[in-house]
């Protein structure tokens, strides 16, 4: 948004320009994939593949790839974990790997914060968040607790209407 009776100036940050986002949600999903880091993340499981629990087939379904929102050092953590902390969880989860990827078996259950949900091709659930993040580790859910594929739908829906 811009007060229309400003005038222009060719900077970033000229005092009277805000930028609107869209609300952002929270989901708590569970980890299925990862890929490991390289440079300064390098050894470390750096890029999650977060997934739903479909009720009905029983099954955890993809709904995108989250590579922000932890921290690299311990003085970085505001109440939330480290990507080597998070690496130290999912490695002894690893089912199988190739290249930089490797499945994860589904236990380790995070809080995703998204702008959207669309459509997707790209992930089996046939959804995909836009703008993920990670904003916390929980051990304190389980991952039959975690969000369902009807409750992305649902959440799909509702951006419509």
């Amino acid at each position: 948004m811009k007060n229309l009776n400003a005038p222009y100036k060719q900077e970033r940050k000229v005092g009277y320009i805000i930028k609107l986002k869209p609300e952002m949600k929270d989901l708590d999903l569970v980890i299925v994939g990862a890929e490991y880091g390289s440079g300064k993340r390098a050894g470390w499981l750096t890029s999650y593949y977060v997934a739903c629990f479909d009720k009905d087939n029983e099954d955890y379904l993809e709904v995108g790839k989250v590579s922000s929102g932890l921290k690299e050092k311990e003085s970085e953590v505001d109440g939330n974990i480290t990507y080597e902390e998070m690496s130290k969880l999912l490695k002894p989860l690893i089912k199988e790997g190739k290249g930089t990827y490797v499945k994860i078996k589904p236990e380790v259950v995070v809080s995703v914060l998204y702008q959207e949900i669309q459509k997707s091709p790209a992930y089996n659930s046939g959804y995909a968040l836009r703008f993920p993040r990670i904003t916390a580790y929980r051990p304190d859910r389980t991952k039959k607790e975690i969000t369902t594929l009807k409750e992305i739908k649902e959440a799909m829906i509702r951006k419509y209407k």
